[in-house]
Order: C-alpha cells, then structure tokens, then sequence
C-alpha cells in the first residue's frame, strides 16, 4: 500500500512539472509575440525617400546617442554615394576637380561633413541593448549653412595668402602649404551642396581649390637649397642633398636666390674602457639670405677602429639613418617635409 501512495504521488508531481514547463514556454512564446506586435513598424518598414524638403537617416545601435550619430552618418553616406555615382572616371570630372581626387576618394571626403541641424523624429528602445531612431534634417537650412561655412573658410584662405608674399622663402612655402591643405578640405563641401542646389556654381569653387594646390605647387618648384660646409662635413651634405632629391626639392648650384644650409663639423678622439671613440659635432644652420630661419646640433659618437675615414663613412650611414627615420624638420631643424 504504501508502495502504491508513492507511485501516485511520483505521478501526480510529474504531471504538475509538465504543467508548470508547458505554461513557461506558452507565456515567453506569447510575451515574444506582444513584443513583436508592438514594436513600430518604421524600424522594420524601408526608410522614407529623401525629397525637395527633406534627408533621412537611420540606425539601430546599444544606445540613443551611438544611434543619432550612426544615422546621421548614414545620411551622409547616401549623399556620397550619389555623388560618387555621378562620375564613371576620373577624367569625366571637371579638369579643377580631376587633379585633386580620385574617385575612390569621393565618399570618404563626404564622409568628413558634419551635420548639425538635424531632428530626432522617431525613436524606440527596441531592447535593453538596442536602440532606434530615424532622422530628418531640412535640406535648406542644411543647404544654408554649408554655403556659408564655405565662404568663411574661402575668405580666411585668401586672407592668409596676402601675408604670404611679405614672408622668406620658407615661410612661404609653409603658409602655401597649409592653405593648399585647408582649400583641399573644402572639396566635401562643394560636392555636397552641388549635389543639393543645382544652380551652385561648382566649377568657380573647385577651381578655387585647385588654384591653392597649384599656387603651392608653384611655390615648392621656386624653393631651392644650396647646401655646403667644411671639408669634414662632405659626406653628411651628400646625405642632405640625396635626402631633399629624394623628397622632390630642388638643388642649386649657388647660394643665390636659394636656401642655404650651412654644415660645419668637427671631432675629438677621446678614451672609453680602452677603447678610443670619436665624437663628432655636426652644426647646421639654415639661411635666408644672411637671415637665419633655424638649425640644429647633433652629436655622433663611432668606434675608431680603422681609420678616421672609416668613422666617418659609419657616422654618415647614421646620419642618413636618423633623417629617414625622424624626417628632415628633426635633423636639421626647420619644418619643411612635403607629407
């Protein structure tokens, strides 16, 4: 009798686990359901055209913040794309735009436009780790700001240049360098708010920029070098010369109308744990004229273990060593790399 009290009561306890597991898997199945019937229908739905008034963006990302961004860079990207599908090569693009990019470029320039009028107008916390949200920013007042950006960055440009012509030789192909650069960065702008206003006048603006990068590039041709130095200093000139060939500079043959950079080195043999170590001073001054831009001391230290001509072959192997490794701007002291 008992055995049987047992064998019901084992009965009655599986049916009731059953149960209770059966109602678990009913009541998650009907919760995932109720999730899925209220969830808006814009974040599965295609995202609204963009029109005459309006651009759309959106994204689903761990938070609402990572999402606003991720969506306005998607509308950024469509923006890029149709750009990029306007043009089959290179030298379909106007002559001012060809030089500057190429078209595997064109979407990552986009990409560096920064939109900051925009509208959250749709957003929904999907789940604990998902967040959605949809975009909209106004085609004109977008449209607006970018043109008026690009005229404040246009006049500052040309501002910048007329102290250019008052400065040396260097200077100038400094401040034509960096302004060359700055005019580059317009060419996201300019495509952007070609492809929203049609009757922009693009051509006037990317011959604005390509006129900066030939100024520059006009301004690098005029800058020569003219490099000399004491007998001692022959092979670290040589490296000199060979390192500004190398970089597209120009050598000259007489200090005249060039830059000149000045080397004058020395030595000391002095004793080590018995061991004799040249040390060499090597001096470098830049010149404009008699007006010095800049330069640099540099210390070698080398083994004497032939010759004095060995020491300084080995201390010139260095030389060159430490210029293609920390630039021409770290060894002879002026800021001048084309990169």
């Amino acid at each position: 009798m008992f055995n049987n009290v047992n064998f019901f009561l084992l009965i009655i306890s599986t049916v009731f686990i059953f149960n209770a597991c059966s109602g678990t898997k009913v009541n998650a199945t009907a919760s995932l359901s109720l999730n899925q019937k209220t969830m808006p229908a814009w974040i599965s739905a295609p995202l609204p055209r963009d029109n005459d008034k309006f651009l759309y963006g959106m994204s689903v990302e761990p938070d609402r913040e990572s999402a606003i961004k991720a969506a306005l860079s998607d509308m950024v990207a469509k923006l890029g794309t149709t750009i990029e599908s306007t043009y089959e090569s290179n030298q379909e693009v106007q002559g001012a735009y060809s030089d500057l990019v190429v078209k595997n470029r064109i979407k990552a320039d986009i990409s560096k436009i920064k939109i900051n009028n925009y509208k959250v107008i749709k957003s929904y916390k999907v789940s604990y780790r998902e967040f959605a949200v949809m975009v909209e920013t106004d085609k004109r007042k977008l449209l607006k700001g970018l043109k008026e950006n690009l005229e404040i960055e246009k006049k500052e440009i040309m501002q910048k240049y007329k102290f250019a012509d008052n400065s040396d030789a260097l200077n100038r192909y400094k401040i034509k360098k960096a302004l060359s650069k700055k005019a580059k960065e317009l060419l996201p702008s300019v495509l952007i708010i070609s492809e929203l206003d049609k009757k922009f006048d693009k051509e006037k603006n990317l011959n604005f920029i390509s006129k900066k990068q030939n100024e520059f590039l006009a301004e690098s041709k005029k800058l020569k070098f003219f490099v000399s130095g004491n007998k001692r200093s022959k092979r670290f000139i040589d490296v000199i010369k060979n390192y500004l060939t190398d970089k597209g500079f120009n050598i000259a043959t007489r200090k005249m109308d060039a830059l000149h950079i000045k080397v004058n080195t020395s030595d000391n043999i002095s004793r080590d744990h018995f061991i004799d170590i040249v040390v060499l001073d090597i001096d470098i001054s830049v010149y404009d004229k008699s007006k010095r831009l800049g330069g640099k001391s540099i210390t070698l230290k080398e083994r004497h273990s032939n010759s004095l001509k060995s020491v300084y072959k080995n201390a010139s192997i260095h030389f060159e060593k430490d210029m293609e490794s920390m630039g021409i701007n770290a060894v002879i002291g002026i800021e001048l790399d084309k990169n």
